[in-house]
């Protein structure tokens, strides 16, 4: 989406710099604004804004009011657990964003409840009941206690579901005469 600004890059912090000189090398002349430190003292004034996962929950409110355009988020695995800060600021921030995109190559790094975070935020539609979700595809079992949702049933369904909705999947071996040295 070259004409969609803003965009917020969500990033581990190591990938940080790395996104910037991608931008640089692959756009003309881009704008991009590197966030750094946990209080946002630093005006928002970028058309690309790299921020890391460590520090998203500070700057949520504010990175708000600049109406993002686009979302990335990149290692995007790591949204996996609704319980965490990270995870709520991106939900948050990804509410009424035109266009979320996750990047990841372990979209399930080891259950299908772990994937629910990343497609609700990109398009509800595709699971609009969480609920019937984590029943249909995640092994749900009742323990006495409460349910169990740790393993994973109709995976092939699954797998047709997210493929034929959301889900692009690109093997190394496919593409690597594409990528850049």
């Amino acid at each position: 989406h070259p004409t969609k600004r803003p965009v917020i890059i969500i990033v581990p912090a190591s990938l940080k710099l790395n996104w910037k000189k991608e931008a640089q090398a692959w756009m003309d002349n881009p704008k991009v604004q590197i966030l750094s430190g946990t209080k946002p003292t630093t005006p928002i004034v970028g058309e690309i804004i790299v921020i890391n996962y460590d520090i998203i929950k500070n700057w949520v409110d504010e990175l708000i009011k600049i109406k993002p355009q686009v979302i990335v988020a990149d290692e995007a695995h790591l949204l996996k657990n609704s319980k965490t800060q990270r995870t709520k600021a991106v939900k948050k921030l990804s509410k009424g964003v035109p266009h979320v995109i996750h990047l990841t190559g372990t979209p399930i790094v080891n259950r299908p409840v772990e994937i629910v975070n990343s497609v609700q935020m990109i398009d509800r539609s595709v699971i609009p009941n969480k609920w019937a979700f984590l029943h249909r595809y995640c092994g749900a079992k009742h323990n006495g206690f409460g349910w169990d949702f740790n393993g994973a049933s109709n995976t092939q369904e699954l797998h047709e579901l997210l493929t034929n909705s959301i889900l692009i999947r690109r093997k190394k071996k496919d593409v690597l005469k594409d990528l850049p040295d």
